[in-house]
């Protein structure tokens, strides 16, 4: 009998689900770190894409990308040695053209 810990991984695949389960799992753990190191800026840096190895962060100004840039390095090593398995390569900021 397998284990659910295999199984779950297994069926995600066969449904052609497994990509968007790992960049579910990437923008959320993006997310919680962005929480806990960048605070002050939590409610103005939105993890929204993870494509091709690439994880798209949406910045509402340019202080908090400033911000975010000095440490997406740090955010970077944190990712992929959180989500193993799953190639992280690079983070873009973009800014977020919504006005509020």
């Amino acid at each position: 009998m397998d284990h659910i810990g295999s199984l779950l991984p297994k069926v995600l695949k066969k449904r052609g689900l497994d990509k968007h389960a790992h960049a579910s799992l990437v923008i959320l753990r993006a997310q919680e770190w962005i929480c806990e190191h960048l605070s002050e800026y939590e409610n103005d840096l939105h993890p929204k894409t993870f494509k091709d190895g690439v994880l798209f962060i949406s910045c509402a100004h340019s202080i908090a990308s400033q911000e975010c840039q000095q440490q997406s390095a740090d955010l970077l090593a944190f990712l992929q040695k959180i989500c193993e398995g799953i190639c992280i390569e690079q983070i873009r900021l973009v800014r977020s053209d919504e006005k509020a």
